[in-house]
């Protein structure tokens, strides 16, 4: 049964319902649409009326003008399984150990990796797209929108490509030119984890025999970030924390200035681990896997005795579950833009970084820099940072070269030499 509706624009919609199938189209005028869902009716009764050989000889015009292929699916007639039916049963009588054991000669020769798919069977020889829409199929994460526009990224390069010959050169030819672009290797990195997922996701289902993405090394540039705030930006950056929606932001960002602690060991930072008596507090299990104690200065204490509770409660807990650690990361981002600190690299004319941006652990950095500029030695650094290796704390040290010789003699020190 059709139905027609005038709309506001003067055009006409056609609604057909008729044997569970539902469609509508938009014309100009009612004869138009009449004369569409005349069509469709008269192909919604006689598609399924006709026989195989009738099905065979229809020509891709004629599919169209009944109504396209999707409406020969909803009415189940499956014409590309009708137009391939010797081809499917040959595939269907395979093991699947010759199916495993097909060269990508034999599955183009037995009609490609499309029909194997249509017939339900696993081959090895997929091509990197059709492994990329069972990757997607199986996605049960957030974003799924945009985990397949990453997806797709890739697929435009190796989409019809054979899965099992691509090759770690072809892989690594797209990164370089990423790099070459000037793309930040963080960028570059993000980009090739979901590569890396899908042929994570491949090697589980036997189309490939490993992940050779893990075998692409790209430096991660943010380890290299020296951004530190001038006297003016920090005094700014403060004032716009005393100012924000969320009273501990300020007390949060003091901390990360002037103790150098990690934003990740700040989240878990709890009440029972101050001691106020002592203006201290003990960090269990930090990144590099040891524990240290850090102090408090008299601006932080006064902070902290604002909110002080009792208990084993975060200081910085969620306001939607106390359970969790805050996520700050638009409150910090909302100071940074009222105190005019740029979150992207500011760049020159011709590309090069002016200035870097500024990210929440730069607040550590700067933290290490002012020990070095208050002619802090190697060890006292390291160990008031939490570093493990001398040669961390040795990227904050830009002193002068009196000040450079006493700290290499303290480096060889401590080395036993």
């Amino acid at each position: 049964m059709a139905y027609f509706r005038a709309l506001a624009n003067g055009h006409y919609r056609a609604d057909i319902r008729m044997k569970g199938i539902f469609k509508n189209k938009t014309f100009p005028s009612q004869s138009l649409a009449q004369v569409w869902a005349d069509k469709i009716e008269h192909s919604i009764k006689t598609i399924p009326n006709l026989d195989h050989a009738q099905l065979l000889v229809l020509t891709e015009a004629d599919i169209d003008s009944m109504g396209g292929e999707e409406l020969f699916k909803q009415l189940s007639v499956d014409l590309f399984a009708i137009r391939n039916q010797a081809k499917l049963e040959s595939i269907n009588v395979l093991s699947k150990k010759e199916l495993l054991q097909l060269t990508p000669q034999d599955i183009e020769r037995m009609g490609g990796a499309e029909l194997f798919l249509h017939a339900g069977k696993r081959i090895r020889y997929k091509t990197f797209r059709v492994v990329c829409d069972e990757y997607l199929l199986r996605w049960n994460k957030k974003d799924y929108r945009g985990q397949m526009q990453r997806v797709n990224n890739w697929c435009k390069i190796f989409g019809d490509r054979i899965m099992t010959d691509i090759d770690i050169f072809d892989l690594r030819e797209p990164i370089d030119c990423m790099i070459d672009e000037g793309q930040r290797a963080t960028t570059i990195n993000r980009k090739k984890a979901v590569l890396s997922s899908v042929y994570k996701f491949a090697l589980s289902r036997g189309y490939v025999d490993a992940n050779i993405v893990r075998n692409i090394v790209i430096d991660d540039d943010t380890k290299l970030r020296e951004r530190v705030l001038s006297h003016e930006e920090r005094l700014r950056l403060i004032k716009a924390c005393q100012e924000s929606h969320w009273d501990k932001l300020y007390l949060l960002v003091i901390i990360a200035m002037t103790t150098g602690a990690r934003k990740g060991e700040l989240k878990l930072l709890r009440w029972c681990d101050i001691t106020f008596k002592d203006s201290s507090c003990f960090l269990e299990d930090t990144k590099n896997g040891t524990n240290r104690e850090i102090h408090f200065a008299p601006v932080v204490m006064l902070e902290l005795k604002r909110f002080q509770e009792v208990g084993t409660g975060l200081i910085f807990p969620s306001i939607v579950n106390p359970t969790k650690p805050m996520d700050f990361r638009k409150a910090f981002s909302t100071a940074l833009r009222n105190a005019n600190i740029s979150e992207k690299d500011v760049l020159n004319e011709d590309g090069s970084v002016r200035l870097e941006k500024f990210t929440f652990h730069c607040l550590r950095h700067g933290f290490c820099s002012a020990l070095s500029d208050a002619d802090r030695g190697i060890s006292q650094i390291a160990k008031l940072a939490g570093h493990k290796s001398l040669q961390t704390t040795m990227r904050y040290i830009h002193q002068g070269s009196d000040q450079k010789r006493l700290i290499v003699d303290e480096l060889a020190q401590a080395f036993n030499l």
